[in-house]
C-alpha cells in the first residue's frame, strides 16, 4: 500500500477540491453497478454514497431504491450545488449516522488519506444489516498520487476491511467502461 503525502490536512483538501471541480462533469458510476449493489441489498431503506462529486450515484439509486432515505458526501464546496449531497469528509464521523445505513456506495475509497480511518468510520456507520460495497480499480490500474492518494491491492482492502470487523462477501466486474470491479462487505 502506498498513500500520497500531503504538506497538511488542508494541502489534501485543496487537491480533492481541484479534482472534484476539474472532473465536476464526469461520471463514474453506472446502473450496471448499482443493479449489483441491489442484487446483494434488495431491501435497504437507508442508502449513504461517499464522495459523490455530481450526485450521480445517488440519482441511480433512487431509482433503483425509490423509498430509501439517500444521501452522498462530498468534500468539495460544490456539494451544495446537487441534491441528497452534503459537504462533508468521508473520513469524519457524524454521530447521528452511526448504525443508520443499510448500504453504504462508494467509488472514492482511492481518494483516502487514511484507509484505516476510512474504513472504521464507515463500518460504524452501517445498520446491523447492512453492506459497505467499494467499487475500485486496484492494482496495476491504482497508482498513489495528489488526486488519489491511495494506491491499494486486493488483499489489503480486503484486510483492512476485515480487521474492522467486516466480513468479505464477493467481488463482482462491474462490466462499465472503466475494469474495476465492486467489493460487498457485511458486519
Amino acid at each position: 500500500m502506498k498513500i500520497y503525502k500531503y504538506d497538511s490536512y488542508e494541502d489534501y483538501v485543496e487537491a480533492q477540491t481541484e479534482a472534484n471541480v476539474r472532473k465536476l462533469h464526469l461520471v463514474w458510476v453506472n446502473s450496471q453497478t448499482i443493479d449489483i449493489v441491489h442484487s446483494h441489498n434488495p431491501f435497504a431503506s437507508t442508502i449513504l454514497c461517499h464522495g459523490t462529486r455530481n450526485a450521480a450515484e445517488q440519482k441511480l439509486f433512487k431509482e433503483r431504491y425509490p423509498g430509501a432515505e439517500i444521501l452522498g458526501t462530498e468534500i468539495s464546496y460544490t456539494a451544495t450545488k446537487f441534491p441528497m449531497t452534503v459537504q462533508l469528509d468521508f473520513h469524519e464521523q457524524k454521530p447521528e449516522w452511526i448504525g443508520k445505513w443499510d448500504i453504504i456506495y462508494s467509488n472514492s475509497f482511492d481518494h483516502s488519506y487514511d484507509p484505516v480511518k476510512c474504513m472504521s468510520t464507515w463500518t460504524d456507520q452501517l445498520s446491523d444489516k447492512g453492506s459497505l460495497c467499494i467499487e475500485a480499480m486496484l492494482g496495476d490500474n491504482n497508482r498513489s498520487k495528489r488526486s488519489d492518494p491511495l494506491e491499494i491491492s486486493e488483499s489489503e482492502l480486503i484486510d483492512i476491511a476485515v480487521s474492522n470487523g467486516m466480513t468479505y462477501k464477493t467481488s463482482v466486474d462491474t462490466k462499465g467502461t472503466a475494469k474495476s470491479k465492486i467489493y460487498i462487505f457485511t458486519k
